[in-house]
């Protein structure tokens, strides 16, 4: 039987229990993920062949690395994915991550990644990367409700501004992640030569994700972990919502100033 516990006053937050992944979801959305990944691939591999450079097939390799992020950042933000019939990609800190999230991870911290990075290298502006800040967002917060209420993962604890079961602070904290794996890419590239590039993998794509996630999320993640239920959360959430900010005027200022004409 599926147990799925708010808050409640003075303890610490529990993970549901007896969740069940539905077959035909599961089934469907990992198609439906690989298909959008095969497009990005096609997409990087096109870019490599016609500029013979190797960049955004390495970003490719390092979005789909970067689902090592997916069970701490579940963990930190109380996400809990159905675990009774999940197709396991691995386990660890007590939670079984599914076949999907490679997927997921593989299109949007490796395409999206890679479509950032793309427009950092050949210019734009200020305004132009807050745009697509927002279209990113946006996209997420309005995809993940969907499987989120088919019963494929589930938030917990006192998540504050919650719509239709999704805490909306997610999807700025999960975009100012692959802005900040694009960034460090950018960054770092002038000072790779070679085998040297082969670094963008572990370094600026795997760790700019973590990186950019734990600079914004902090407050959000320990006021979630804590006893202190809405009274802490919603403040926190405020906060990591205002630290979002910080992080996107900070990389369109540097992008912007770097590249613009």
């Amino acid at each position: 039987m599926l147990t799925t516990p708010i808050f409640v006053s003075g303890s610490y937050p529990l993970p549901p229990t007896g969740m069940v992944m539905p077959a035909d979801v599961q089934l469907y959305r990992t198609m439906a993920l690989a298909f959008l990944v095969t497009i990005c691939w096609a997409c990087a591999l096109r870019i490599t062949a016609k500029t013979r450079d190797v960049v955004p097939v390495l970003v490719m390799l390092g979005g789909s690395l970067t689902v090592l992020a997916e069970a701490p950042i579940d963990v930190l933000g109380l996400c809990h994915w159905a675990d009774i019939n999940q197709w396991p990609l691995y386990e660890t800190f007590g939670q079984k991550i599914p076949v999907i999230t490679l997927f997921a991870y593989t299109a949007f911290f490796g395409g999206v990644v890679l479509f950032i990075l793309q427009q950092f290298r050949t210019g734009t502006t200020y305004w132009s990367i807050w745009k697509w800040f927002w279209i990113w967002a946006t996209i997420e917060a309005v995809m993940e409700p969907i499987p989120i209420n088919l019963g494929v993962w589930r938030y917990y604890g006192a998540q504050p501004f919650v719509v239709f079961d999704f805490p909306l602070w997610w999807p700025p904290v999960n975009t100012v992640g692959a802005y900040t794996a694009a960034f460090l890419v950018y960054k770092i590239l002038p000072l790779l030569n070679g085998a040297g590039k082969l670094l963008i993998v572990p370094i600026a794509v795997l760790s700019g994700d973590f990186m950019g996630n734990a600079a914004v999320a902090w407050p959000i993640w320990s006021a979630l972990n804590s006893t202190a239920g809405y009274v802490a959360t919603i403040p926190a959430g405020i906060l990591t919502l205002v630290l979002c900010g910080f992080a996107m005027h900070f990389i369109a200022m540097q992008a912007e100033q770097k590249i613009a004409p």
